[in-house]
């Protein structure tokens, strides 16, 4: 497949191997297929070798080729090989497709059950009041950030790290961390979202006041609240339109 050089606006190895890796994803680069010989794949991307090798090495660390001897290098299945650092290239495909109602589904229902598994390991080792105050500051500051999405969604972001802090788990966090960066790296999906940032905030307060107390028998009751929130969002997402919005002050 011709490769198009690539655009001097970031480092030559990163944009080649942004190029590399939208071909992948797209599928113009099928699971199984031989890259061209190194010389060829370079001229092709207006790069030096070199360059070429760091974008290969890139890709060989984010399971989108593999290194055979004899063979140069094979595309690899992303879909069983590649981990979930792809998702945004997946999510803005699928975006570009008209098909991202479907993927944001998928994310928002991943995230809903980690966040399940967030609230049980807060039942099992219950926040330090530290914790909770850090929460609660978040909170506050989403509060007085207004209606404006991009800002909405970083101040959400900042309350979810708050609280995967408050449950001391690595784990739970490095899982979340690209689930969280696409769903609010969206500008479709924050439209959606933030229709009334003053919900979001008072649901962030719901949970906040639970933490101090957190009862097993409550979660069933919060999850079927975040999938309604969920279900919602993508109403909105589906019809394309948003509703009038009040400020979250």
């Amino acid at each position: 497949m011709p490769l198009q050089p690539i655009a001097p606006r970031e480092p030559a190895h990163q944009a080649a191997e942004h190029i590399l890796r939208r071909a992948i994803l797209r599928g113009e680069l099928a699971p199984g297929e031989r890259l061209p010989p190194e010389r060829e794949l370079a001229t092709q991307l207006g790069v030096s070798r070199l360059t070429l090798r760091s974008a290969l090495a890139m890709l060989d660390a984010a399971g989108l080729v593999t290194v055979r001897h004899g063979s140069g290098y094979v595309v690899r299945d992303f879909v069983r090989d590649g981990g979930p650092d792809l998702l945004a290239g997946v999510a803005e495909l699928a975006s570009e497709r008209g098909e991202f109602p479907d993927i944001a589904a998928e994310l928002l229902r991943v995230r809903r059950h980690l966040a399940h598994a967030a609230l049980e390991r807060l039942v099992e080792h219950p926040p330090t009041p530290a914790a909770i105050h850090a929460v609660v500051a978040a909170i506050d500051a989403m509060a007085s950030v207004g209606a404006d999405e991009l800002a909405l969604a970083r101040a959400d972001l900042a309350v979810l790290a708050a609280v995967l802090d408050a449950t001391r788990s690595p784990v739970l966090r490095l899982c979340l961390n690209p689930v969280t960066t696409v769903v609010g790296g969206s500008a479709a999906l924050r439209a959606a979202i933030y229709v009334e940032p003053a919900s979001n905030v008072a649901g962030w307060r719901l949970l906040a006041a639970w933490m101090t107390r957190p009862r097993a028998e409550d979660l069933e009751r919060i999850l079927a609240v975040l999938a309604a929130r969920d279900a919602a969002t993508l109403e909105h997402l589906s019809r394309g339109r948003r509703k009038p919005r009040r400020s979250s002050r």
